[in-house]
């Protein structure tokens, strides 16, 4: 896993910083194989990472910020995933009779 720790020298960061920093979560990610990320989006705003998309995992939405904040740290990350239920059932199976 590849980890670029951000440094801002600005106010609103630096962009080789931050492009470096997205990499850096993207890379950790795709890195998981339990975590499909062709389903994701990763932009900047400002200097904060943004994670939008859908994933099929329960809980997934969970462990993408976790992974995300443990990379760039809690402040500059903004996740925006769900995970409809008819994409959750297909993952898990058909429920217990």
């Amino acid at each position: 896993m590849i980890l670029i720790l951000p440094e801002f020298h600005c106010r609103g960061g630096d962009g080789a910083a931050i492009s470096g920093l997205v990499a850096s979560i993207k890379c950790a990610l795709e890195a998981e194989p339990s975590v499909e990320t062709r389903s994701l989006n990763f932009r900047v705003l400002g200097n904060s990472v943004v994670i939008e998309g859908v994933l099929d995992r329960p809980g997934g939405a969970e462990y993408v910020r976790q992974l995300a904040e443990a990379i760039a740290g809690a402040s500059r990350v903004i996740v925006r995933i769900s995970c409809p239920p008819e994409r959750a059932a297909r993952q898990n199976g058909p429920p217990p009779p």
